[in-house]
């Protein structure tokens, strides 16, 4: 291919004839069996595993579809309160978005309806 420059299209010094990835000058650089110029996410193995349309080498929850919904800097895979923010702020076991008294960990313990956070006679 040295004196057929027209066979290395990617200028990648690998003749068109025996190149995997003729187009593509990195030979697929993730290692995905998937070409550069065709791949997606052509640095991305897992070629956008969550399916958010957010490449998983640039996706900073990569694994999380919502992409840390809650805005806690915890990812859904692996937080344990997805939509609770502040990820059970009492320490109830509970997670806020669910608990029907988020910031009392005895959760209305004398039954009054009133949270213990604002029941004055908790």
């Amino acid at each position: 291919c040295a004196s057929d420059a027209e066979n290395d299209v990617d200028v990648d010094n690998i003749c068109g004839d025996i190149d995997s990835c003729p187009f593509d000058a990195e030979n697929d650089a993730d290692d995905d069996g998937i070409c550069g110029d065709v791949d997606s996410c052509p640095y991305d193995a897992n070629n956008d595993a969550d399916a958010d349309n957010i490449c998983g080498d640039v996706d900073s929850c990569a694994n999380d579809a919502a992409n840390d919904a809650d805005g806690d800097d915890i990812c859904g895979d692996i937080d344990s309160c997805s939509f609770d923010e502040e990820n059970d702020a009492d320490g109830d076991r509970t997670c806020g978005d669910v608990d029907s008294c988020p910031y009392d960990p005895e959760n209305d313990a004398d039954a009054d309806n009133m949270c213990g956070d604002v029941d004055s006679c908790a």
